[in-house]
């Protein structure tokens, strides 16, 4: 499978890269990452849809700009690449990852005229939903990087402190604003996923007529690390409306 060559588009501050024809899609990457994350879905999406992988605020390409940078701005960020990608007011299916999936929610949330469908791939909607092992990891970065930063420290040490704590203080989505979402939508996650499975099967319970799939032996970055499983999944819930249960290891739904 060959990947096109992608068409660079500059919205505000935000990077994004454009791939392929047909119904609007657009990805949006983790905590931390790129718009590269998705360098093993584009192929597969782009031979249907009109890929639009955008670098968030402060990430890849992309400017981190002035003012806060929450979950509800990267939301609005999403909002403006829908809108000047957009042809004739067409919503984009949203596929975000991670703190991506965050984003994806609070774009629904806050924007719902411009989703089609979403994909919440490994989402949260508060630290509790993440394992213990990774809390306990990021309260101690989290220390560290205060005291380096009560040291005076470069301004790239800051940055990535205030995307850490993104992950500690965000994304304050409520369940009565999942209960809200009206756009199909699919919860994936994998069998060894960074968040708590029973955290997952919350969020998908909350959307209304939400599906769920657990992909069997992956973990938090199953779009990258098993494609062939992913794709299959994200690609039949995008075209039909309906994940496949079938010819997938999938653990339950």
């Amino acid at each position: 499978m060959t990947e096109t060559a992608p068409t660079a588009v500059q919205v505000g501050d935000l990077h994004v890269e454009v791939r392929g024809d047909g119904p609007p899609v657009l990805l949006i990457h983790g905590n931390s990452g790129d718009l590269h994350y998705f360098d093993h879905n584009v192929p597969a999406l782009e031979r249907h849809f009109r890929v639009a992988a955008m670098d968030c605020r402060g990430q890849g390409r992309s400017a981190r700009g002035d003012g806060p940078l929450t979950i509800r701005r990267m939301a609005d960020d999403a909002a403006d690449v829908i809108r000047t990608l957009q042809i004739d007011d067409e919503p984009f299916d949203v596929v975000g990852f991670s703190d991506g999936a965050n984003v994806a929610m609070t774009l629904a949330v806050h924007h719902p005229e411009l989703v089609r469908r979403l994909v919440l791939n490994s989402g949260n909607i508060t630290r509790q939903g993440m394992h213990m092992s990774l809390r306990v990891q990021l309260r101690f970065a989290d220390e560290l990087l205060q005291r380096k930063r009560q040291h005076g420290v470069l301004p790239v040490v800051r940055h990535e402190h205030e995307l850490m704590r993104l992950m500690l203080d965000q994304p304050g989505i409520t369940t009565e604003q999942l209960a809200g979402i009206t756009a199909p939508t699919l919860v994936m996650a994998g069998s060894k996923d960074l968040i708590r499975r029973e955290h997952t099967r919350l969020i998908a319970k909350l959307i209304p007529g939400a599906q769920l799939r657990i992909i069997v032996d992956g973990t938090h970055f199953v779009m990258r690390d098993m494609p062939g499983v992913a794709n299959a999944v994200v690609d039949d819930f995008l075209r039909a409306g309906a994940a496949p249960v079938d010819g997938v290891r999938i653990l339950d739904r």
